[in-house]
């Protein structure tokens, strides 16, 4: 099905944009933290912490650290095959960027590579050069509000942006954006709320949803 009336596209980042275990997730195992990160992983998913405290924990594992560090991290992390055409393709039409609960370095990265309108993430904070705490803009059931802000920003009506996500994080985008595309899901929930769903490492074919082929 092709959705008219689109001007806006809103993708998730991590297992969308790029192929790997999270941004978060893969600055864990570069750093060795991640058998730490795990233990704050299973606090928030047993209610003990909300997901601010869990950034912040996660956060402070890597306090210290030289951000060129991380950076060097997750420039490394593979891109989502077809990304090279599927991205510059749809910009030629579309207002296009990234919300994601994944780091800003990540967001920039591929905003900066596709000359993409915005990206929207949670931010390190640093100071000399070094990691000191996050900036946590996105949090698990935010990324609705932040594409309601940047919808606004646009000029674009909600009824106007299409989302590509997969995990229920994404579902509050789903919930009120015009076009849902649910790509390689790892829920059942994201699955039941989309439009259109894709099981396929391969970004290119979101395209003919779009009219470009």
């Amino acid at each position: 099905m092709v959705r008219m009336g689109i001007k806006l596209i809103a993708f998730d980042l991590d297992g969308v944009l790029i192929d790997g275990c999270g941004s978060w997730r893969e600055v864990h195992n570069g750093l060795g933290t991640a058998e730490q990160a795990e233990k704050h992983a299973n606090e928030y998913r047993e209610g003990k912490i909300n997901f601010d405290e869990w950034a912040r924990k996660d956060a402070s594992l890597w306090q210290g650290v030289e951000i060129g560090r991380i950076r060097e991290i997750l420039y490394k992390v593979e891109l989502m095959p077809g990304i090279e055409k599927t991205i510059p393709r749809l910009k030629e039409r579309y207002k296009m960027g990234i919300i994601s609960g994944g780091l800003q370095i990540m967001a920039d990265r591929i905003k900066d590579k596709f000359k993409m309108d915005y990206a929207v993430g949670n931010s390190l904070l640093v100071k000399d050069g070094r990691v000191y705490g996050v900036d946590q803009l996105v949090d698990f059931h935010g990324k609705g509000k932040v594409l309601e802000a940047v919808a606004r920003d646009n000029g674009v009506a909600l009824d106007e942006c299409a989302v590509v996500g997969d995990f229920i994080n994404d579902i509050p985008m789903f919930e009120i954006a015009g076009f849902r595309i649910a790509f390689n899901p790892k829920s059942d929930e994201i699955v039941e709320m989309a439009d259109e769903v894709i099981y396929e490492k391969d970004l290119t074919r979101i395209l003919p949803f779009f009219e470009v082929i």
